[in-house]
C-alpha cells in the first residue's frame, strides 16, 4: 500500500521524462523509476541511499517532494548503493535490509566486523530516530559468520582527520543541517543570507554564525543536544507554535539574534549552561495561552550552573522570563509589555535556586516581578523605543532620551563596545554592552 502511495506521490509531483545531464550535488534526491534515493558525495566517491517509503520521507522536514530530480537510469546506477546508517542519537552502525515497505536493521558489532565485511566507512549515512526505529531489529552482523572470508585481512582504514575550518552554507552544503552533520568539533559554519526551513540539531562543539540577523532566517527550531562551547550568532528564528531554541544538554552563547513569532523563545532544561546576550525577543505567543515564554529555564539547580541573561530586549510576549528550580543572572535587560495570558510576568521564579536581577528596566507587564528580590540599578520606566509598530527597538536619543541609555551595570566590563569613541557606561537592552556591535559581521 505504501509503495502504491509512493507511486501516486511521484506521479503528482514529478515529470515523466528523465534527464542525463542534470547537475547532482551532495544531499540531492534522485529517481529513475519509483524508487527515490538521497545522494552523498565525498571527494570522488558517490553513494545513494534508498528512502523506503513516504512515511519515512515525510519525517525529514528538509526533504521536499518537489525537489526530487528525475534522471536517466544510467545516472542512478553511477552511484554506489549504501545500506549503512548511523542514528544521530548513538554511534552504532547498522546495515538496513529493505523488504517492500518495511525491513530490518542489523547491528555491525565492532570495527573488525565492519572491516571484515569490506564495508566503506565513507558510505555511512546519518538518519533520524524515527527511521532507525521503523526497521525491526535483526541478528547482529559478525564477520566470522561470512562463509568465504577474504583471504587477507582488510587493513585498518585511516581515521580521517583535519584541522577545524569554516564551512559555508549554501556553497559547501545546501542546508545548515548537512553542514553540521559533516562538521567536526571546532568548525565554524558560516551561513549566508536566505531562508532555511526545518529544525537544526547541534550536537557538536561548533560556531553557527549568520551573515546578518535580518537576512539569515531559520523557519524552524534550533535544538542543542550535547554541543559544548557553542556559539549561535546573527540569525532570525521563528518556529510557529514550537520552540525557537531548545537546549537539553550543552553550553555556549546565543547573541545578536532575533527570536520571534514562536510558541517558546528559548527553553533550557537540566544541564544547559547558556549565556544569552544582546538578543531581540518579541511576539512569543503560544496558541495555548497557558504555555510559552520568551525565556524559560527549568531544573538547572542540581547541576550547579547559572543561566545568564544579559543585555537583551524582550517585548510584547505573553510571558518574559520564567524560572523553575533554577539559577539565573538577569542583568542589563529591557523587559516590557507582557499581557494577554495567564501569569503574564516580567520576571518569575519558583522552586529551588534563585534569580539575581539587577540593572534591568522591567515596565508595563501584567506583573513585573514574582518571587524576585529586585536588585540595585533596576528601574520601572518607559524605555522609549524608536518605533515598536515597526519592531524598531533602538532607544531614543536627544531631548526625548531613553532612561535606559548609560544605565546598565557601571562596571567597566559591561561598558558599550567601541561603537562610540572612548569608554561609555553600558546601555540596557540589546544595543548595549560589550556585544552591542555584534549585529554586523
Amino acid at each position: 500500500m505504501k509503495k502504491f502511495l509512493f507511486i501516486l506521490i511521484l506521479l503528482f509531483f514529478l515529470p515523466l521524462f528523465s534527464q542525463a545531464n542534470i547537475d547532482i550535488i551532495d544531499g540531492d534526491l534522485i529517481r529513475a523509476d519509483i524508487d527515490v534515493y538521497i545522494v552523498k558525495l565525498i571527494g570522488d566517491k558517490k553513494f545513494k541511499r534508498l528512502i523506503l517509503n513516504p512515511e519515512i520521507f515525510n519525517q525529514y522536514s528538509h526533504l521536499k517532494w518537489e525537489n526530487i530530480k528525475t534522471v536517466d537510469e544510467s545516472v542512478v546506477n553511477s552511484f554506489v548503493t549504501s545500506d549503512l546508517v548511523r542514528s544521530i542519537d548513538d554511534k552504532m552502525v547498522y546495515r538496513l535490509y529493505p523488504l517492500g515497505d518495511s525491513g530490518e536493521k542489523r547491528w555491525i558489532k565492532t570495527a573488525n566486523d565492519f572491516n571484515g565485511f569490506s564495508f566503506n566507512w565513507a558510505s555511512i549515512y546519518t538518519i533520524n530516530l524515527f527511521e532507525k526505529n521503523f526497521y525491526a531489529s535483526g541478528a547482529d552482523l559478525v564477520a566470522e559468520t561470512i562463509p568465504e572470508p577474504e583471504p587477507e585481512p582488510m587493513p585498518e582504514p585511516e581515521v580521517p582527520s583535519r584541522d577545524p575550518m569554516t564551512i559555508n552554507v549554501p556553497s559547501d552544503y545546501s542546508t545548515i543541517q548537512l553542514a553540521i552533520d559533516n562538521a567536526i568539533n571546532g568548525d565554524t559554519i558560516a551561513v549566508n543570507g536566505g531562508e532555511y526551513v526545518g529544525d537544526v540539531v547541534i550536537n557538536k562543539n561548533i560556531k553557527l554564525i549568520g551573515v546578518y540577523a535580518t537576512s539569515a532566517v531559520i523557519n524552524g527550531g534550533i535544538i542543542i543536544s550535547g554541543g559544548y562551547d557553542i556559539l549561535i550568532q546573527r540569525f532570525s528564528i521563528n518556529n510557529s507554535d514550537g520552540k525557537a531554541i531548545y537546549c537539553s544538554e550543552g553550553s555556549g552563547e546565543i547573541k545578536n539574534t532575533i527570536i520571534k513569532e514562536s510558541g517558546w523563545g528559548i527553553l533550557a532544561e537540566g544541564n544547559c549552561d547558556l549565556k544569552v546576550s544582546n538578543n531581540l525577543i518579541y511576539n512569543i505567543k503560544h496558541s495555548d495561552k497557558s504555555l510559552g515564554a520568551a525565556i524559560m529555564v527549568k531544573n538547572n539547580y542540581s547541576y550547579n550552573i547559572t543561566f545568564e541573561l544579559i543585555n537583551n530586549t524582550i517585548d510584547d510576549n505573553y510571558r518574559a522570563v520564567w524560572s523553575e528550580n533554577s539559577n539565573l543572572k538577569v542583568m542589563n535587560n529591557i523587559i516590557t509589555n507582557h499581557f494577554g495570558a495567564t501569569n503574564s510576568y516580567g520576571v518569575y521564579h519558583s522552586g529551588d535556586g534563585q534569580i539575581s536581577a539587577s540593572y534591568n528596566d522591567v515596565w508595563q507587564n501584567g506583573e513585573n516581578y514574582k518571587n524576585i528580590s529586585i536588585g540595585s540599578g533596576s528601574i520601572n520606566a518607559n524605555p522609549k523605543y524608536v518605533q515598536t509598530s515597526q519592531r524598531n527597538y533602538d532607544l531614543k536619543t536627544g531631548t526625548d532620551e531613553s532612561p535606559c541609555l548609560n544605565s546598565g551595570n557601571p562596571a567597566r566590563e559591561y561598558n558599550d563596545a567601541t561603537i562610540k569613541s572612548g569608554n561609555y557606561r553600558g546601555d540596557m537592552g540589546h544595543n548595549g554592552g560589550p556585544n552591542n556591535i555584534g549585529w554586523t559581521p
